[in-house]
């Protein structure tokens, strides 16, 4: 019976230090995600390294630890060499509410040798994917504009300009300012890219833009059937007032897909008044950016 009890015993202790050691806390590792950054080529064929990324999706070895937000301090059940990976996350068509990857970045990539309790900072870099085209890019720096005026939607007053002030999106280097002049207040002034018939379907296809103003800005796309002649506007998304610059990722494989083939496209911009005392608005970094 002695031999029982002591032999009982000696498993309740077994059994607690085993509990003990199961519940302890592993003490994390921490990375501080810092502001990530755009780098596109040098000979100007992507445009300028403008960018607006609002999330992060961070990967550690190959496991998915969640959405974060720029500028925080993420806690890691990882120690040692720990290879993290970030996908950039941006607001799909300006809406808060629809996030998510942007397609048409790679994915920043680094291994880390993770301490406990010790913050590892990230500075992201990234770059456009290899086979992204760019069908139409107008940074206001080329000899001329490749926007033309709506003969229908023009007013005497009405004008885009290149500016270089201390407004435009870098001060010294030329954005495009719209100017709304005419005496009536519901004049409009609208523009359009150059005709497009070689779009593809069912690919990621986006207009980036970037823009302020003290007007809304209207952007849509028209499509002609080549076949019929028949023209369609489609208004897609319509900016609120921005005193400072703010950008866009629109979304355009939807329209195009529903299109159909055989068709062509133009992008629009227009421009109204509101009510406001001296309307004004800037674009900057318009891109149209699809996979091949």
């Amino acid at each position: 019976m002695r031999r029982f009890f002591f032999s009982f015993l000696l498993i309740v202790i077994i059994s607690i230090l085993s509990s003990c050691k199961s519940k302890e806390v592993m003490i994390p590792s921490y990375v501080y995600l810092s502001p990530g950054q755009l780098i596109t080529k040098s000979d100007g064929t992507q445009g300028y390294s403008s960018a607006k990324i609002e999330d992060f999706y961070l990967f550690s070895n190959g496991e998915t630890r969640g959405v974060m937000s720029v500028n925080s301090r993420v806690p890691l059940q990882n120690i040692g060499k720990t290879t993290l990976k970030i996908s950039p996350g941006i607001k799909f068509n300006g809406l808060a509410e629809q996030r998510a990857i942007y397609p048409l970045f790679n994915y920043y990539s680094k291994d880390f040798n993770l301490s406990e309790n010790k913050v590892d900072t990230i500075k992201p870099v990234f770059t456009y994917v290899e086979n992204a085209l760019f069908p139409f890019i107008e940074d206001f720096d080329g000899s001329g504009i490749n926007l033309e005026y709506s003969t229908q939607f023009k007013s005497n007053g009405d004008t885009l300009v290149k500016d270089n002030s201390s407004s435009s999106w870098i001060p010294g280097k030329n954005s495009g300012k719209i100017t709304l002049n005419s005496t009536n207040p519901q004049d409009i002034l609208m523009m359009y890219s150059k005709v497009y018939s070689s779009w593809p379907r069912f690919t990621p296809f986006f207009l980036e833009m970037d823009y302020k103003g003290n007007i809304p800005i209207t952007v849509g796309l028209i499509t002609t059937e080549i076949s019929t002649g028949t023209v369609k506007f489609k208004t897609l998304y319509i900016t609120n007032p921005k005193s400072d610059w703010n950008k866009l990722y629109l979304d355009l494989e939807t329209e195009i897909n529903t299109a159909g083939t055989n068709m062509q496209f133009r992008l629009f911009f227009s421009f109204a008044k509101a009510g406001v005392t001296n309307p004004e608005a800037w674009l900057d970094n318009l891109k149209v950016i699809y996979l091949d």
